[in-house]
């Protein structure tokens, strides 16, 4: 049965690339005519581009900046997302004191948000990680929330049966049950994060992807403005992979019935 789901997948990946190849032809073809004519630069423009931002520098410090500071804003993220998460979830109390302030803040737009962390923390890096880490603190909580709460009471009703202590049961029930939910709102999280970078990447920096796209559009340099994109669409399908190697991971049971 496994050589046949492995058989099975083999196929299904040049599948799932074709309509990316597709795509990258359609741009090749649509900017064969002149420069002056077309709105979008070449990929041989784009090729350029990043030739000149690494000449210059600038290109693989931004990167490396970039990814810092998603990993570090997703990490406060998830660290003070998963308690609240979880007792909101297990909690009426938690639910009815933490839940509505919480998504009060997730209705806040990234822009809205920017003024008062910089006056909060100034216009350094702890604004750009708490800005990120709002982002990803809303989902991860919603998500882990919900995971919680659609646990099958029967499993609870179990646990007491047996008279599991309070880490027994974290261990044993509340963890494994949550799990799911946690995975999906990781997803959506890394997404959130990558656009809560562009925003704060714009405030002071003097690197950051963020920073090479506002200069470029200042400059009217569409080619790197065209490259920033592309390298925030791989930075964006490296982060899915991630989370789906550690989702296969963590949940083996899952994956074991596909």
């Amino acid at each position: 049965m496994h050589e046949h789901a492995v058989r099975r997948r083999i196929p299904a990946v040049p599948a799932a690339w074709a309509s990316t190849l597709v795509l990258l032809l359609w741009w090749y073809l649509a900017t064969l005519t002149p420069p002056d004519t077309r709105p979008l630069p070449s990929p041989g423009e784009v090729v350029g581009a990043w030739i000149d931002l690494d000449a210059e520098g600038l290109l693989w410090p931004s990167i490396g900046v970039s990814l810092l500071r998603v990993a570090s804003g997703l990490a406060m993220g998830v660290v003070l997302a998963v308690p609240a998460g979880l007792l909101a979830g297990a909690s009426r109390l938690g639910m009815a004191v933490i839940d509505k302030p919480i998504h009060m803040l997730r209705a806040v737009p990234f822009p809205a948000l920017s003024p008062l962390f910089i006056i909060a923390f100034g216009i350094g890096e702890t604004m750009k990680i708490g800005l990120i880490a709002v982002g990803v603190f809303g989902l991860i909580y919603v998500n882990l929330r919900d995971g919680v709460r659609r646990l099958d009471p029967r499993l609870l009703e179990l646990a007491r049966a047996y008279r599991f202590d309070r880490r027994t049961l974290f261990l044993r029930v509340l963890l494994p049950g949550a799990l799911p939910g946690f995975m999906t709102g990781l997803r959506f999280a890394l997404t959130v994060a990558w656009i809560a970078l562009v925003t704060c990447e714009t405030v002071n920096s003097s690197t950051g992807l963020g920073y090479i796209l506002s200069r470029s559009q200042q400059f009217s340099r569409t080619d790197q403005t065209v490259l920033c994109i592309v390298i925030y669409a791989v930075l964006g399908l490296l982060s899915e992979t991630i989370v789906a190697l550690l989702e296969r991971a963590a949940l083996p049971w899952q994956h074991a019935r596909r």
